[in-house]
């Protein structure tokens, strides 16, 4: 099997050849392993760095852990749910156009599936030395005029009655962002990337509008976020919200690295990560890890005080910069009336779904803050997102999805933290 040709960008712009990628199959299809090379050049190179924990820059062959097949900047650049989804769709549509049988997908087929010009990241992968890069655009990145077509189309995915069409238009806009919800990139008047998530038939309510109000309440928090808008569709089913997040991974005509936090504690498919060793872990990578240390405790009291659980370590990213790894904005931050599910605990052992305010105060230390300056960012957080209530009438939600939510917003914690401000 050839090996994959690996170009990143660095900061700054320059365009580099990394290092040559091999997967390992086995006779299924199944991924067993992989092995990467550093270019011996990009090891000489001026800001070269690792492209994630596991792949320390050294000389000579470097095998994944029999844990962690795919190194964690590969796996993080590859199709999710949504993305596998559009390719197998994609592939049975053409097999069937081509009267053949449909080929079986393997790692390797989504690893290169994605479009590179929406492949998350800075890496950029081919087959022919760096003259092309996989894959190919098949047509253009849709415009945002396009967002209601785009809709039909995942639409028409969910409800498993695809056209050509609706495929050729899904797997255009990427199939690189991550989770089960439809997303899509779309390019604006300016030719600057966003990503559109989109609704989705078992919605129980406005979702995407839901998340953008979560985004403004974590900017005035002094949390950093996406460039965000909110946009309106009417379709069969009546007016539904799209959210549009500036793809924060592109700067101009370059790329920057990412890393999910899933790749720099480098988490086994069935380990359980908690805060505490996510803050610990960033310590030793990021570029500046006492601000990030503080920030990600500001973005963890958020998270409790708006009920956020959709939290999980592939919901946190890291941004390569000059000075090296550093926290990405927020992203995938959606309160939820009904806290039965499992998120990410505060610390060791601890509770997945009833996560307390406290218990992050005793571990503090960990992200590099004393107790009293702890206390007061909690406080301070609680005191910005008081307004909920308000920014939503101002956003136009209903009345009844506004009372539903005051079980999210007006959780134990936010009793708790209220108390540290008095």
């Amino acid at each position: 099997m050839s090996s994959i040709h690996v170009e990143v960008h660095l900061p700054g712009g320059r365009r580099v050849h990394v290092g040559d990628l091999d997967l390992q199959l086995n006779t299924g299809g199944a991924l067993i392993g992989s092995m990467f090379r550093y270019d011996a050049g990009y090891l000489r190179t001026h800001g070269a760095y690792a492209l994630c924990p596991e792949l320390p820059l050294t000389p000579g062959p470097i095998p994944s852990a029999g844990d962690r097949p795919m190194f964690g900047a590969f796996a993080d650049c590859q199709p999710d749910q949504w993305g596998r989804t559009l390719l197998f769709h994609a592939e049975r549509h053409s097999a069937r156009a081509d009267r053949r049988e449909p080929v079986r997908l393997n790692e390797k087929d989504f690893l290169l599936g994605v479009q590179d010009d929406t492949r998350l990241g800075a890496l950029r992968l081919s087959l022919d030395a760096g003259e092309t890069f996989e894959a190919p655009p098949r047509v253009d990145v849709p415009e945002l005029v396009e967002l209601p077509s785009l809709t039909e189309a995942a639409e028409a995915v969910a409800d498993h009655r695809t056209s050509g069409q609706d495929l050729r238009l899904l797997v255009a806009a990427g199939t690189s962002m991550g989770g089960a919800r439809p997303k899509v990139t779309v390019r604006d008047a300016d030719g600057e990337l966003w990503m559109a998530k989109l609704p989705m038939r078992t919605d129980r309510w406005d979702v995407q509008a839901w998340e953008y109000l979560t985004l403004r309440l974590a900017s005035r928090a002094g949390i950093e976020v996406p460039v965000a808008r909110l946009h309106r569709v009417d379709g069969d089913r009546g007016r539904h919200s799209i959210l549009l997040t500036r793809r924060f991974d592109r700067l101009g005509d370059g790329r920057l690295g990412y890393l999910s936090a899933e790749s720099l504690v480098q988490k086994a498919f069935f380990e359980t990560i908690d805060y505490r060793t996510l803050a610990e872990t960033l310590a030793d990578h990021s570029g500046r890890p006492s601000a990030d240390g503080h920030d990600l405790f500001r973005r963890v009291a958020f998270t409790l005080l708006v009920r956020n659980v959709d939290d999980h370590m592939k919901n946190h990213g890291f941004l390569r910069r000059t000075e090296g790894w550093a926290l990405a904005p927020l992203f995938d931050v959606n309160p939820d009336p009904f806290s039965v599910a499992e998120s990410t605990p505060l610390r060791p052992m601890g509770n997945r779904i009833d996560r307390e305010v406290r218990v992050l105060l005793e571990t503090c230390g960990s992200y590099g803050l004393r107790p009293d300056d702890a206390r007061k960012v909690v406080a301070e957080v609680s005191a910005a997102t008081a307004g909920w209530a308000d920014l939503a009438r101002d956003l136009g939600l209903p009345d009844g999805e506004i009372s539903l939510m005051a079980e999210a917003f007006e959780n134990p914690n936010r009793t708790e933290a209220s108390g540290l401000a008095a």
